[in-house]
């Protein structure tokens, strides 16, 4: 029987070890307005956009791709202290899109990455999103291999993505244990299979994805979890965007896993064959395929960080 209470706004589960006691308020409420939040020893990269031009933007990453679509907004989170954000305007039949990219060395056995995003309400469906992962060995850019299992020693990575004409909240995952689809191709791997976990567009969103390795690199003990406004989300009973080993119970259809309290538990993730392997790259994308010409997506982003513990959403007030 798994336990479940509330503490502090999270739904807890035992078992599922997805709120251990010293990381129930997370790192932002430490610092209302994420001020100061960038020099927490627990912090690995902080990005809020506050600079004068987006070329001093570029300088905190390795590579822009498209930044012509990309400018500095005055629009930003209700909470947050900033004043800038990242406009990426995407207008359909002249690309498909843009990014940023950065590693994350030395590199990590579990993250937490937690951003803000703003869809317009025309938005197109966006066919690829935001990504954590890792390359051995690292890269200053993102390395291709859509379409392929990985290895298990040369790469692996998790997108938070909205899933296409269904807007909704799932997982995108590659990684040597992946499902395949119908003909073979390995296609990103899904895992909630909600229809109700939509992505609200038209407001400021708190996205927040947390990655756990396998260790040892021949065991199955990989985790991954997301939280859609600093909560998670439950289904049937069960709390279905936390998975790792025994958790929780679903089934696999081709490539996606579908949540079922009465199938078995999730076998766990071996996101790795080898220690070299670990997280070491963060991928802010937008890829939008198939928008009808001249068509305009405009997606903001902003307050990105990356730490070692739960962040959570930006706090308006110091935690007790």
């Amino acid at each position: 029987m798994r336990l479940r209470f509330w503490a502090a706004g999270w739904l807890c589960f035992a078992g599922a070890a997805l709120c251990p006691a010293d990381d129930l308020q997370g790192l932002a409420r430490r610092y209302p307005g994420d001020v100061g939040l960038a020099g927490d020893p627990n912090v690995v990269f902080a990005e809020s956009f506050e600079a004068e031009s987006l070329d001093a933007v570029a300088t905190r990453w390795e590579s822009v791709q498209n930044a012509e679509i990309m400018s500095l907004s005055a629009d930003v989170p209700p909470v947050s202290s900033g004043q800038r954000s990242l406009l990426m305007t995407h207008v359909g039949g002249r690309s498909t899109g843009g990014h940023l990219y950065r590693r994350l060395l030395p590199g990590h056995d579990k993250l937490f990455l937690r951003f803000y995003v703003k869809f317009d309400p025309d938005c197109f469906p966006i066919h690829h999103f935001v990504h954590l992962g890792g390359y051995h060995p690292s890269t200053p850019w993102p390395q291709g291999g859509a379409g392929t299992s990985p290895r298990g020693d040369e790469r692996f990575s998790t997108g938070v993505e909205p899933f296409g004409e269904k807007w909704r909240w799932d997982f995108y995952s590659y990684w040597m244990g992946m499902r395949s689809a119908p003909g073979g191709r390995s296609w990103g791997n899904d895992f909630i299979n909600d229809p109700a976990l939509k992505v609200d567009r038209g407001r400021w969103i708190c996205v927040e994805l947390m990655m756990k390795m396998n260790d040892p690199p021949g065991e199955s003990n990989g985790e991954q979890a997301i939280w859609i406004d600093g909560k998670p989300w439950i289904k049937d009973g069960q709390l279905v965007s936390h998975l790792g080993p025994g958790f929780p119970r679903g089934k696999w259809v081709w490539d996606s896993f579908h949540p079922d309290p009465d199938a078995a538990p999730f076998e766990g993730f071996r996101w790795r064959s080898s220690d070299e392997l670990d997280l070491n790259f963060l991928w802010l994308l937008l890829y939008i395929t198939k928008a009808p010409p001249g068509h305009v997506s405009r997606v903001w982003f902003d307050d990105v960080v990356v730490a070692r513990r739960y962040i959570g959403p930006i706090s308006l007030s110091t935690a007790p």
